[in-house]
């Protein structure tokens, strides 16, 4: 089985490069020219009297796609001076190499998967640089290759290599899909794979406790690998997604998608953090357009191709300040750096794109102006010790196969397990290795800050570095971190909150976004975080924090306070008073005065008297049910409604005995005259109001409520009432009460000018006025009442005020003529002024 897979997977590979191989060839000369950087390739090489030879790719030229033309690339020129500087430094070594010479051909892939193979071909099969196939060249193959930059391209360019198995060493592609040994069976690397910067990205998020970000992802081998890992890794940290988009940033319509792009991430207010995973081209393009959109004061993430990148420079700093960079680990070489610095324009230099560079500075052999100050050290600094350790990985490996095989010509299949088991100190004491993947066994990062300077300028600067052993970020102690804005505080970035105590977590839109409500009553949460909150127990109440239970203490009206103390005082005033005038109408029932009040009525309403001043016996209680304030309800309109009732009756009785006649006499029959007659009408008017109180009462629910106080000490004061539709079936009742009374004044008003003595129609109006004007003034004291506990308590006194008024007009008159008058308490007086009050009335009517 073994076998058969191996012999498929040669298959599958000598496949790819045939096609490549057929691909290449019916180009034309013309169609590179098209596809290509230039009119005719160049190529930077070193190859007289050396033993083996090293190829690299590089993209030295990118297609602009804003300008429609191939710029030069700046990091790529670097990296082309690395390879050469670190070749030469294996040569000048006396204890390295030393009966080897080292060579190099170094192609432009200009970032194009086609020129990339183009230049793999060139190399790997030793065509010559016009790209013609000769076949008695003498032009040698190389053993090994150093590139490409891109993952896309580095991809192509190991479908040729991998069929020879000749060693391909990328500085700079990161997609996950190369540690699928058998697709890339010799393919290494010495920049992390981007599973390695996804978590070194979400280890940042949480380190800044950013937890609501946008992603954003070019549509291409490099974007979509990241994209898909990053995402992976956010939803098992649950840090939440605000605009997740990934698209072709090439395409024609690139600029209205990253418009609607642009436009969802300024509707998400909460997402100030954007992660956007494009190659550097792309990465630009849609940061111009976000500074053409005005998208300022978001903190941007850029990965390791463009995260010390100096074209970001141009951009307007309100967009791009404050940026995180993520670059692999910045180990400078000061030998490399020196070197740099000595290249001017006035210096001889094989290097056939360096003109380029100079025409840019506007230094090149036309100039007129002094550029002596001008040199390469300008150059981004990005990936030239991944670069340089490529080189050395490859020529220590050439060293042990020599070792080992040292009559042997060096054959890159053979040699590939020798590179790929080295290991040595890099730069910085960095330990190079690679691990079976192909991957470096040590994962190292720089994080980089794009600063504000003076000027408005920008500047990029290592802020802290991370390795995948620890996974903690590193920060220098020394570096102030500028976020977007110019804020020296990191930016909220979050959908959820961390909830302060008596908050919980209230999710929404997703499970981890969240907003933090209060706990409701009765329940708490003492701590921060985004726990539940819990229930009080054993009738305790939550404080007004929702941080803790306590026991309330319950407030009603008690008969030790001030109030309660007063109430009891009047009621017992009044209800000695109302007993004293039961007994006095009970002693004294054959007087005429009595006789005349209608002595059975008048005791029915002097013990519903006796009751309402009692009312305050029901309120004074300590536990409130919901029957128990049904029963206040029916115990007011009960009383109530007896009292007045027999003031209407005895109102309507005197109207119809006193009516009179043409002949001047009583009329003989009345419908009220009888006693019997009388007191149904109590009962049906008390009756009703009975009715209409319990189908109130079931038919609109009544409920016990609470109101609670905390105070400083977090003493808690509870006051338990009727709520729900008590009040509105309360001022029901009190209406139809006050209808009873209304209705009595009118007629005790028209029968104001019967005979004087035992008159109590005069009396009865007046007492109905009274009675009227108490609960009148009632309903704004009720409604505007301090707290529920004050209600009761002036429903109370205002009874008590209306009743005993009541009692006082009515009835002191009459204990007056019993104890003090009692020679007008005779039958004989009342016949006199009936017959006085005949006589006018007569005389007015023949008038």
């Amino acid at each position: 089985k073994l076998l058969v897979q191996n012999n498929l997977v040669k298959m599958f590979w000598n496949y790819n490069i045939l096609i490549s191989l057929l691909f290449l060839i019916t180009k034309s000369s013309a169609d590179w020219d098209w596809i290509g950087c230039y009119n005719k390739s160049k190529e930077l090489y070193d190859t007289e009297n050396t033993t083996v030879i090293i190829g690299g790719i590089f993209p030295i030229h990118f297609w602009d796609q804003e300008n429609k033309k191939y710029v030069l690339n700046k990091p790529g020129l670097l990296w082309v001076e690395a390879m050469v500087f670190a070749i030469n430094e294996i040569n000048n070594s006396p204890s390295f190499l030393q009966k080897t010479k080292v060579g190099y051909r170094i192609l432009d892939s200009c970032n194009d998967i086609k020129k990339a193979m183009k230049s793999a071909l060139e190399l790997t099969q030793g065509f010559p640089p016009d790209g013609k196939c000769l076949c008695n060249s003498s032009i040698s193959k190389v053993v090994a290759v150093v590139g490409d930059a891109a993952s896309a391209t580095s991809a192509k360019v190991a479908a040729i290599l991998s069929s020879t198995v000749t060693t391909q060493i990328s500085y700079s592609a990161t997609s996950t899909d190369f540690n699928a040994k058998q697709a890339y069976p010799s393919f290494l690397r010495t920049i992390p794979p981007d599973n390695m910067q996804a978590l070194l990205i979400v280890d940042l998020l949480i380190h800044n406790k950013w937890t609501y970000v946008s992603l954003i992802a070019c549509d291409d081998e490099y974007g979509r690998v990241g994209f898909s890992e990053l995402l992976q890794i956010l939803k098992e940290v649950e840090v939440c997604i605000a605009v997740q988009e990934i698209y072709d940033v090439k395409s024609d319509v690139s600029d209205l998608l990253t418009i609607k792009v642009i436009e969802k991430i300024i509707q998400e207010e909460n997402a100030n953090v954007i992660v956007l995973w494009c190659q550097r081209p792309e990465a630009i393009r849609v940061l111009k357009k976000a500074e053409s959109l005005r998208l300022h004061n978001k903190t941007w993430i850029a990965t390791e191709t463009y995260g010390m990148s100096e074209n970001i420079y141009d951009i307007d700093p309100n967009v791009v300040r404050g940026m995180f960079g993520i670059v692999p680990f910045q180990a400078l070489y000061e030998p490399f750096e020196t070197m740099l610095k000595s290249i001017t324009p006035y210096t001889v230099n094989r290097n056939p794109w360096i003109q380029e560079y100079w025409r840019e500075k506007s230094c090149d052999k036309s100039s007129a102006i002094n550029c002596s100050n001008i040199n390469l050290s300008e150059l981004p600094k990005s990936k030239y010790a991944e670069v340089i350790h490529a080189v050395k990985s490859i020529a220590i490996g050439i060293q042990l196969y020599e070792k080992l095989n040292n009559t042997k010509p060096i054959q890159p299949k053979l040699l590939f397990p020798y590179v790929k088991n080295v290991s040595f100190t890099g730069l910085n004491n960095l330990t190079v290795s690679y691990d079976e993947q192909g991957n470096p066994v040590v994962a190292s990062y720089s994080i980089t800050n794009l600063k504000q300077i003076e000027n408005r300028k920008l500047k990029w600067q290592v802020i802290g570095s991370w390795n995948d052993k620890s996974r903690g970020i590193i920060l220098i102690s020394d570096s102030q971190i500028d976020y977007a804005g110019g804020s020296l505080k990191a930016p909220v970035s979050s959908c959820k909150e961390i909830c302060k105590p008596g908050f919980f977590a209230f999710s929404f839109q997703s499970s981890c976004c969240w907003k933090c409500v209060k706990c409701t009553n009765d329940s708490i949460q003492p701590k921060y975080g985004q726990s539940n909150c819990t229930p009080c127990t054993e009738n305790k109440r939550s404080n007004i924090n929702r941080t803790v239970c306590i026991q309330p203490e319950r407030l009603y009206m008690k008969a030790n306070s001030k109030e309660g103390v007063l109430l009891i005082t009047f009621s017992t005033i009044g209800f000695i008073f109302v007993l004293f005038a039961i007994w006095t109408f009970y002693k004294y029932k054959d007087t005429f005065v009595v006789k005349a009040s209608n002595r059975n009525l008048t005791l029915l309403q002097l013990v519903s008297i006796l009751f309402i001043i009692l009312l305050p016996l029901v309120y004074i209680h300590k536990e409130i049910e919901v029957y128990k304030c049904g029963g206040q309800l029916f115990y007011f309109v009960c009383f109530n409604s007896i009292a007045i009732s027999v003031n209407f009756t005895k109102a309507d009785r005197l109207l119809r005995i006193f009516k009179k006649s043409k002949s001047g006499r009583l009329t003989k029959f009345s419908i009220l005259k009888t006693n019997k007659v009388q007191f149904l009408t109590v009962g049906a008017l008390t009756f009703i109001g009975i009715v209409l109180s319990l189908v109130s009462f079931f038919s609109f629910p009544v409920q016990v409520s609470y109101t609670q106080k905390t105070l400083e000490n977090d003493k808690m004061l509870v006051v338990y009432y009727c709520g729900g539709y008590y009040d509105s079936i309360l001022f029901l009742m009190i209406g139809y009460v006050s209808l009873i009374a209304l209705v009595c004044g009118v007629y005790a008003f028209k029968a104001r000018n019967i005979p004087e003595i035992y008159n109590e129609a005069r009396l009865t109006s007046l007492a109905m006025f009274v009675f009227l004007l108490s609960w009148l003034i009632f309903i704004p004291l009720y409604l505007s009442a301090n707290g529920e506990q004050q209600k009761p308590e002036i429903l109370c006194f205002v009874s008590f005020i209306s009743v005993i008024c009541f009692f006082l007009i009515m009835y002191a008159p009459k204990l007056y003529i019993i104890f003090f008058k009692a020679k007008e308490n005779v039958r004989g007086r009342i016949k006199v002024k009936v017959a006085e009050f005949t006589k006018i009335s007569n005389e007015f009517e023949k008038l």
